[in-house]
Parts: structure tokens; sequence; C-alpha cells
């Protein structure tokens, strides 16, 4: 089938187009014969098929590279002609309903569309550089809504996350750097209290899935609604779970714990390496120890890695370090490797799964808290824990198969 017979991207973000014929999910060749709408909408179909993230367009002195964001890493996808490349750019903002003429001024925009029957919303970003006009296209499935049982906490974990969530207050902090998952995990939270009793209440920018049971609201900076002002607002609601989208600075981080204290749980995201640097950055910002130590429930401190393909598993034989390290047996085979195959592109590797550390607050570290420490006095308190609880998520997901060493390696990197 023709490639301008498939469907795509709306014009407008209230727009549905027609769901795009093809019952395979098999990529899309383009080709220099294309014209820009067609080569825009295959693209994005491309991606959407190739469970791509993120499509990154950077601009460089020969003209724009394309890359797709694939399970973390950045893949290279076919450029269009030259003589396409600024009217790809131009037709990318006016679907997302950006100034064409504005090329110097960072922007935001989005669009939806329906691709092999599915609703995709596709999130955009304009950045100014020295050559020209950078665009990244995140791409937001709501098929990849993924349930708590399903991101990768072992039973005992998930059993602590539940019970930290189920206390009448309290700030559970969902802690890593940035690409580690701490959005998808939030979602997750929220879809599981969503189902309960309670009243929810999300606070975000932007709202990137509309949740069910979920009050959802959009900040608005450049209006002055921002998430202190939000937060200021949301006990109006009798809320009895609150999330915030990320405590990054002194006002939005003390309106947080000041809703705990007024009886609430509160969720929210901080970007920390570890569990020690989330406690140190909230004093660092020059919050009253006083409230961090009430207020602080528990942090879920996580990474992620790359699942080994299912379609070209094999076991292998475990290093002696391996052995040792993961407590085999001699002999025992290690099944976490991929040979490589099309589902996985030759990479070994399909899709995602978190690997965690779930940290509640001991009464010994409030008491710490309480005498305004210095960061590195936090981490003797976290550190054995935190490792300990890392490192037997990632024995345990090597065991039953469902990543590698070289990726365990490569998060303890991160």
């Amino acid at each position: 089938m023709k490639p301008k017979k498939q469907s795509g991207p709306a014009a407008k973000p209230a727009a549905k187009p027609a769901a795009a014929p093809h019952k395979t999910e098999e990529a899309v060749k383009p080709t220099p014969a294309m014209s820009t709408d067609t080569w825009v909408n295959v693209m994005i179909i491309n991606a959407v098929r190739q469970r791509a993230d993120a499509i990154h367009i950077e601009p460089g002195r020969k003209g724009l590279t394309f890359r797709f964001r694939i399970d973390g890493t950045l893949r290279p996808y076919t450029a269009p002609k030259e003589s396409l490349q600024e009217s790809v750019i131009a037709r990318l903002k006016k679907m997302s309903r950006m100034k064409l003429e504005d090329d110097r001024t960072p922007k935001d925009g989005r669009f939806g569309s329906i691709v092999d029957g599915r609703e995709i919303d596709f999130r955009v970003s304009s950045f100014p550089t020295s050559h020209g006009e950078s665009l990244t296209v995140r791409v937001l499935d709501r098929a990849t809504l993924v349930p708590m049982d399903r991101l990768g906490f072992s039973p005992a974990a998930l059993t602590s996350v539940r019970e930290m969530m189920g206390k009448p207050r309290g700030l559970v902090l969902v802690a890593g750097p940035a690409g580690s998952g701490k959005t998808t995990t939030l979602y997750a939270l929220l879809s599981e209290i969503g189902k309960s009793d309670k009243k929810v209440v999300s606070i975000e920018y932007p709202i990137e899935f509309n949740l069910a049971n979920v009050t959802q609201s959009q900040i608005d900076p450049r209006s002055g609604y921002d998430y202190a002002t939000a937060l200021s607002l949301v006990a109006r609601q009798d809320p009895d779970v609150v999330m915030v989208g990320g405590l990054d600075d002194l006002d939005t981080a003390q309106a947080a714990l000041q809703t705990v204290l007024g009886g609430h749980v509160v969720l929210s995201s901080i970007h920390a390496n570890d569990a020690a640097e989330a406690v140190a950055r909230l004093l660092g910002m020059g919050i009253d120890p006083l409230l961090v130590a009430t207020g602080l429930e528990g942090v879920i401190a996580q990474r992620l890695v790359r699942r080994v393909c299912p379609a070209c598993k094999q076991s292998v034989a475990p290093t002696k370090t391996q052995v040792l390290w993961l407590g085999l047996k001699p002999g025992q085979k290690l099944a976490a490797k991929g040979r490589g195959c099309k589902e996985c592109k030759g990479t070994g590797y399909k899709g995602h799964v978190g690997v965690f550390a779930v940290l509640p607050v001991t009464e010994e570290l409030r008491d710490l808290v309480l005498t305004r420490p210095q960061p590195g006095a936090l981490r003797p308190f976290y550190y054995k824990a935190e490792k300990a609880a890392l490192f037997q998520d990632c024995a345990d997901k090597l065991k039953a198969g469902i990543t590698t060493v070289e990726e365990v390696i490569r998060m303890g990197k991160a």
C-alpha cells in the first residue's frame, strides 16, 4: 500500500483523522518523491510503530538530523531531501499551532492523531540554536500507561509503596535522574488511587495523559498560575491525594509540604540520583527542617534498564564473578541475552523496566533532618539500605532473564 494512504496527524489538536488502514505494524519506508505532508505523516507513523518515546530534529551545518529515542537510546532516522527540510519544520509547527514566522523564541505546542487505531498525543518543543530551530516531539501513547504491578516493583516494594500511599498524610517522592521513568511511576500511582474511594487532584505541566477519576489541572506560569499558587488553592477541592508535577523550587516544595500538614497525601517527583540527595535537595532549597522531618513519608528511588527482547532471548553462561554476585549454582544458565532480531532491530532489547528502592522515612532520619545536616551526613542513613534494595532488585531481574548484566552496569554508571 502506498504511503500516501497512511493516516496522518491532524493539523489541529481537536481533530481526529481516520485510523491508518495498515493492519501490520511494519515501518513505512520514506522516499524522495514524497510531499512534505506525506513525509511528516510517514515519520510520525514510523515513530509510533517503532515504539519511539520522542523524535529529535536537530539542525547543523549540513542540514537537519532526525533521530528516534527508542528504549532510552537515540537511533538515526532517514532525513528528507534538503529541499523539504524547512517545510518539514514549518509543517510540524503549524500542526502544533506555533507561530511559523518566529524561530528565535522557544515555544511549546501539541497535536493529536490516530495511528493504527490508537489515539496518540504529540507534544512539541522548539528551541533556537545557532544553526536554526531544533524540534523535539514527545510521543505520548495512551496505551503505554503502565499499571503499578507491571512497573517492575518486587512484591515487597509494591507493598511498601501502597502502605505509604495509605497513610492519612505524607509526602511521597519519586526520585531519579532525567529519563528514569519518574512520570510513568507517578501516573501509575495516580491511576491506582483513582480506582479507590479517594478524591485525587493532580497539578501538572503539561497534562500528558487524561486519567479516569482524577481531577487534573494544568498550570500556566505566564498567567501567574504556577505550582505554588495551585497548591494554595487545592484544599478547596477537598482532596485526599494531591499530585504535583515536580518539586524544582522553594515555593513549590514548601507549598507541597504545607499541603501535607493540612492532612493530605502528596505525590511528586524530584531530580536526584538517590534518596539521600532527594532529602538534601529539599533542605538545600532552604525549607524549614521541621517541615521536611514532619512531612516527608518516603522516597521511591528508581532507574530504568532495558528488557531483553523476548523474541530472541537466549540462555548464556554467567562469568565466575556473576555466579558469586548473583548467588547462582555452578553450571546454572543466566537467561538474559538477546541475539538481535527483526523485532528489536538487532539490539537484543525491547522495552524498559524499572529498578526500584522504596525507602520509608525512619524516626532516626527525622531526628537527623531536624539538625539541618550537611548533605554528606544524610548518605549513611540511606546508602546501605538503598544500595542493598537496588542490588537485590537487579539480581532478581537478572535471574528472571528480564535484563542483562551490561544494562545493570550501565545503570550503575548513570
